[in-house]
């Protein structure tokens, strides 16, 4: 009977570690898809500084380019760039 026991306390904690990794997954995929697809600010992050928004494990910088005036973004999880739209160009109108 104990041993029955402890495999349930163990099943019960691997459900509850999935779950949070299955909700911080799905929160990274939630502000990714607004960031990129919409254009919008992050839902799950708190913004931190100028442009700079920080979630649990990952973040995001955000800025808009001056010469395109497109939103540009960079994804960083556990602090490594995942992913970064950010370019050098800047658009000279008039020449």
């Amino acid at each position: 009977m104990k041993a029955l026991s402890i495999f349930f306390s163990r099943h019960k904690f691997l459900n509850f570690v999935v779950c949070i990794v299955a909700f911080w997954g799905l929160a990274l995929c939630i502000d990714l898809f607004r960031v990129d697809a919409y254009d919008m600010k992050p839902l799950c992050c708190m913004e931190t500084g100028n442009d700079h928004y920080t979630g649990l494990g990952y973040s995001f910088d955000i800025a808009d380019n001056p010469g395109s005036g497109e939103q540009e973004y960079a994804v960083y999880i556990f602090g490594n760039l995942v992913k970064s739209t950010f370019t050098n160009e800047i658009e000279v109108s008039g020449q």
